[in-house]
């Protein structure tokens, strides 16, 4: 059996706390240690997972890093042992990236829980206040205008980003950091045909981010703090297509909670492309 690169005991108690000791996946989120019957016991079911695997022959195993890498905090991720045997068990859909998105967005999730102010970490939200919630987020530019009328490439990475957060989390915050609402993530709806509209809605936001990114690598998109430029007509119409399907997805849903959908979609402000 190969060496493997474990994390020490200080390396897992960071990375759960840094998560609120909930499961990092955004899909899943419940608390991962509790009461023991036992006064002087808790129980835990929580487990410090690699992002790539600890010894070779493992899921997502990476050759380029270096034991001391492999055991860092950087390469964990705190997860209930039911989502820790299924990313393990079809690596090929859970990459390294999507657990590492999943991380950032449960610290981003856990920060915001303690910044909060208001009791809305506590309190329970019917599905109807939910979808209201969502609605909301979509109320920006980058949901509203087509790609080639984007006043600011940056602004539109990150509403797009803003958005994943508040659907899964339930905190829409501003461009600075600032919590603008708070209620409760996409897991939280009881309806569970809802619940998996919204989850498509949230995998059309990544794609979204993922394509932006890949844009930008290419050169197909660039941009500065005063100019951007589209230099590719097929990237621009997929933008528009895709936030156009995820909003008739939403608005479907919105329509069943008797929800107003969000205003102004991008076909109805469709340009051409120049």
């Amino acid at each position: 059996m190969p060496n493997r690169d474990d994390f020490s005991a200080e390396t897992k108690q960071l990375i759960s706390k840094r998560v609120g000791v909930r499961c990092s996946n955004p899909n899943c989120r419940r608390p991962t240690s509790g009461p023991s019957k036992t006064s002087v016991k808790s129980v835990n079911i929580g487990v410090a997972a690699h992002i790539t695997a600890a010894a070779q022959g493992g899921p997502r195993y990476d050759p380029a890093l270096s034991p001391k890498e492999r055991r860092s905090p950087d390469n964990a991720i705190w997860l209930c042992q039911n989502c820790a045997k299924l990313i393990d068990n079809d690596s090929d859909r859970y990459t390294s990236d999507l657990l590492k998105d999943w991380k950032s967005l449960s610290e981003e999730a856990a920060r915001l829980d303690v910044e909060s102010s208001d009791s809305s970490a506590n309190a329970q939200f019917s599905d109807r206040e939910l979808i209201q919630f969502y609605a909301q987020c979509f109320d920006r530019p980058a949901f509203q205008d087509p790609f080639v009328q984007e006043g600011s490439m940056g602004s539109f990475d990150k509403a797009i980003e803003d958005t994943i957060t508040a659907i899964n989390t339930g905190c829409l915050i501003s461009r600075n950091g600032h919590i603008l609402a708070q209620a409760k993530g996409k897991v939280y709806l009881q309806n569970p045909e809802w619940r998996q509209e919204m989850d498509t809605v949230v995998d059309l936001l990544r794609a979204i981010r993922s394509r932006f990114q890949l844009g930008v690598k290419l050169k197909l998109i660039w941009s500065s703090d005063t100019r951007h430029c589209i230099n590719d007509r097929h990237t621009a119409e997929w933008m528009d297509q895709t936030r156009e399907e995820l909003l008739e997805i939403f608005a479907r849903v919105a329509n069943k909670a008797n929800v107003a959908p969000p205003r102004g979609t991008i076909n109805q402000r469709r340009s051409k492309f120049h």
